[in-house]
């Protein structure tokens, strides 16, 4: 979803340039009249996870791969203007380090993968009822949260394309809203482990009242949010695919509307590694369904 140079106009491209760095100055002057220097550490320490979280490709259908975002995540956990902040961060690294994006174009994609995704993922966990829901209505609140803020991501960066002329809009935003959808499954499950997961063991994170209670369930689901990523990495690798956005960037039957190229059959040489994928996060779930399950049975919550 990181937009290169080239393919926004400069109306587009320096008008959202102008709107991410104002709100860039806003936040930053929000976050340090009300913050704390103890929020300071946990803001470092998310943008490492999400740094390291982004870096890792999964394959989707027709031959592209797909990444985490994490802003609904940052925006739950550390408030919309902390943790725009704090993908802010990520996003110009990515750009400055790892030429993951374009410097003209970086207020486009702090606009669509920083400030989008922390604060609509931040305000549909609120609208939900999130955090003072109890704990199955809290990962539907952060599952939804997080689909929604990728889905939303992927279609404001299509309509800036449209607007440039660069994919027609009939073409970039149905690709891009469906292959996104299918990441948002994978965003929304990892924003509601981990809102999940912090609800037990760090709810002062959350500004909530939960039991301090520790048990088998929750060392399942600390190993799962652990070992799982692990697992992925080392058994399946990160995928070499490209993403959506390159599809449909360097794709010449994209651009023309023709969408056999991207869902050839001969695309589909990776389909053993998104099998390796959806098999492990069915043991994470049986794992930590079970572990739930004997938890119950033993007369806790």
């Amino acid at each position: 979803m990181h937009l290169p140079d080239g393919f926004l106009t400069n109306r587009i491209a320096f008008s959202l340039d102008a709107l991410s760095g104002a709100s860039i100055l806003f936040a930053a002057r929000r976050v340090k009249q009300e913050f704390s220097a103890r929020v300071v550490p946990v803001m470092g320490v998310f943008s490492a996870f999400i740094f390291a979280a982004q870096m890792l490709n999964f394959p989707l259908f027709g031959g592209t791969s797909g990444h985490l975002v994490g802003g609904a995540l940052l925006g739950i956990v550390l408030g919309p203007m902390a943790g725009f902040l704090t993908m802010a961060t990520v996003v110009i690294a990515q750009a400055l380090f790892l030429q993951d994006g374009g410097l003209v174009a970086i207020g486009a994609n702090l606009f669509n993968i920083a400030a989008l995704p922390a604060f609509l993922g931040y305000f549909v966990y609120r609208m939900l009822g999130a955090p003072n829901a109890p704990g199955s209505r809290l990962s539907i609140a952060g599952f939804l949260a997080g689909w929604l803020s990728v889905v939303a991501a992927a279609a404001a960066c299509a309509v800036e394309l449209g607007l440039s002329s660069a994919v027609p809009m009939s073409v970039g935003l149905p690709a891009m809203a469906g292959y996104h959808a299918v990441i948002g499954v994978f965003e929304g499950l990892l924003t509601a482990l981990v809102i999940s997961f912090l609800a037990r063991v760090r709810p002062d994170l959350l500004k909530k009242e939960f039991s301090p209670a520790f048990g088998i369930t929750d060392w399942v689901g600390a190993i799962v949010l652990v070992a799982a990523p692990l697992s992925i990495l080392v058994l399946a690798g990160s995928s070499q695919l490209p993403d959506p956005l390159q599809a449909l960037l360097t794709e010449p039957s994209a651009a023309s509307g023709s969408q056999e190229s991207l869902l050839s059959p001969a695309r589909y040489s990776d389909l053993q590694r998104f099998l390796i994928y959806l098999v492990l996060l069915g043991v994470c779930v049986v794992a930590y369904s079970a572990a739930r399950i004997l938890r119950i049975r033993r007369g806790r919550p």
